[in-house]
């Protein structure tokens, strides 16, 4: 298969460097040479960006300028994100990147047999993986059937309540604070959604990306581990009653169920809390200059105390098919050292390490951000990943049109739970015999 110019953007970026990281992966050394002292021999890595999370400035200051600092034999070819051509059409041509940079879902790429378990690979390049987020290595080690490790977490992605100050002083309404229960926001909720002077203010749209988005901090399982049969808990129910209440007010209610919150918060402002993935918010934060806003901790379930929604991160996956293993390592070692990690928390993205030190330097660099709260959103932890089953979007999607049956009216909650069974039942069903 011929690959098209038109379909495939291809950036080719020239690092003159190579490295060796100590310290467990800990802290980047000068180590370019081979025994006879001589350079090593010129290596292109291919890397296929999977989601759009890494963007052309992101890959020069926290990859490619680091690598080029200490591996001067290896380049990049990139293949950018794009949504109709990607990983398939890739090994549809037979030109598997060498490295994939992914969501955490790589269930597809297992199914094709792509990732090369890298626990072997770990031991040997000296990557210590208790340095990462013991969460986040958990979700990694639950795609292997015996506890193996297919990728590596770059970047992590938490959730917090994002709040417009300037509305809650308009109707004289105490910000929120660190702690909060879900109860206590969608009450707070309520004594600010109104309509005044014809402009419609709304409390908090909780709700982006689906009822089953909101509820993942209490980690209910979709899908039966031993039997691949769907699951419809009675844990919904509660998680039902709360996005009911939550837009009983009609002033509070969204136009659409599950469109973004960004919209009414950032631009329009009429929006008073946001519960929003921190890298988006701060990404979108950082465009607006008249926005008088703060954050605290995501509100928590009782259930799930201090827990933000499922744990999410961005990762590595290298190709069994890779000529070129201890290059990719190498260039592994360095994206995930104390340096480059500390060097992206300052620039806003979220560390995948347990440093606290760099924990603590998060959006360091960023001058709109001074004088926020941003302790507040890393009060909470992730909740743990469910069990990864193909069939986990059948049951979410049966359940997030069950909640919007509720949303609209159409149905109540129980009748509503009923349906979204049945319809997960007969979904996995059907796709279980293709």
């Amino acid at each position: 298969m011929k690959r098209s110019k038109k379909h495939l953007l291809v950036f080719p970026f020239l690092l003159l460097l190579a490295a060796g990281c100590s310290s467990g992966g800990g802290e980047m050394t000068s180590a370019d040479k081979v025994d006879d002292g001589k350079p090593k021999a010129p290596v292109k890595l291919k890397v296929l960006f999977s989601n759009p999370g890494m963007t052309d400035e992101i890959f020069q200051q926290l990859i490619a300028e680091p690598v080029k600092q200490l591996y001067p034999h290896i380049s990049f070819e990139t293949i950018k994100f794009q949504t109709d051509f990607g990983l398939n059409e890739l090994i549809s041509a037979g030109e598997i990147p060498d490295l994939i940079y992914a969501t955490p879902y790589i269930q597809s790429m297992l199914d094709s047999d792509i990732p090369l378990d890298l626990t072997e690979q770990l031991k040997k390049h000296n990557i210590d993986t208790s340095r990462f987020n013991p969460t986040i290595m958990d979700a990694i080690k639950s795609f292997g059937t015996k506890g193996e490790i297919y990728s590596l977490p770059y970047m992590s992605q938490s959730f917090a309540l994002w709040y417009n100050k300037s509305i809650f002083d308009r109707f004289g309404v105490p910000y929120p604070k660190d702690g909060m229960t879900w109860d206590e926001a969608i009450e707070l909720s309520k004594k600010l959604a109104r309509v005044e002077n014809g402009v419609q203010y709304r409390g908090m749209v909780a709700t982006h990306g689906g009822i089953a988005t909101f509820a993942s901090s209490m980690s209910i399982e979709l899908v039966d581990p031993k039997t691949s049969n769907a699951l419809v808990s009675d844990r919904w129910d509660a998680v039902f009653a709360k996005g009911k209440a939550l837009y009983d007010v009609v002033e509070n209610r969204p136009l659409k169920l599950n469109a973004s919150n960004v919209q009414l918060f950032v631009k329009d402002k009429t929006l008073a809390m946001a519960p929003y993935w921190t890298g988006g918010m701060i990404g979108n934060l950082a465009l607006v200059k008249d926005l008088d806003w703060d954050v605290v901790q995501v509100p928590s379930f009782v259930e799930a105390p201090n827990k933000y929604y499922q744990v999410d991160y961005h990762q590595f996956v290298v190709s069994k098919t890779t000529k070129h293993i201890d290059d990719v390592m190498d260039v592994l070692k360095v994206v995930v050292s104390d340096e480059v990690q500390a060097k992206a928390a300052r620039m806003g993205k979220e560390t995948v390490l347990t440093n606290q030190s760099i924990i603590d330097q998060f959006a360091q660099d960023l001058d709109f951000v001074k004088g926020k709260n941003l302790k507040g959103i890393f009060k909470s932890q992730p909740s743990n990943m469910i069990y990864q089953s193909k069939y986990n979007g059948a049951v979410s999607g049966a359940i997030n049109a069950a909640f919007n049956d509720v949303f609209e009216g159409k149905s109540d909650i129980n009748s509503a739970l009923r349906k979204a069974k049945e319809e997960a039942d007969k979904k996995v069903a059907e796709l279980k015999v293709q």
